[in-house]
């Protein structure tokens, strides 16, 4: 049995167009296995890549491309630990922070500004839990079956 979110469920509970869709796979950001003829695969998400999808779904206004990937790469090398989705993510003008405490934050931000003081371009990310709540509903106002089932034993199964 294959587990995992087909193409439809994807764009279902991710709000991803399917043009989209197609440009991440070919740009290799978000790559999903690819199963059967090779003309029309079965196409399947993993659950980490469905949060990278709501990921990129909800930061394309405020990042750019760059940014964007350097987030999914940050969530990848920590492999989606639960930990993080408590924390915020926050770009100081080209640097990611994970902002565990706010009394962190500004001493992050005269650190990045070095000898500006304090004059930054801020972006924030936000909670990697906020993303985890809103695929949660998604699919169940979608009706996407076994979705907790599917999850569990992964980082959605908060």
């Amino acid at each position: 049995m294959i587990s995992g979110f087909t193409r439809q469920e994807a764009l279902s509970i991710t709000g991803i167009t399917a043009g989209r869709l197609t440009y991440l796979d070919e740009t290799e950001l978000v790559s999903p296995q690819k199963f059967g003829n090779p003309k029309r695969p079965k196409v399947i998400y993993s659950v980490e890549q469905i949060i990278e999808l709501k990921v990129i779904s909800r930061l394309r206004e405020k990042l750019s491309l760059q940014e964007i990937r350097k987030v999914l790469e940050f969530l990848k090398k920590r492999n989606y630990e639960q930990s993080l989705f408590d924390c915020k993510l926050i770009f100081v003008d080209e640097q990611l922070y994970l902002i565990e405490n706010w009394e962190q934050f500004g001493t992050i931000v005269l650190t990045a500004s070095g000898k500006n003081k304090g004059q930054v371009v801020i972006h924030e990310v936000g909670r990697i839990g906020e993303v985890i709540s809103e695929l949660k509903r998604e699919a169940e106002k979608h009706q996407v079956l076994d979705f907790e089932k599917r999850i569990q034993g992964t980082p959605l199964a908060v």
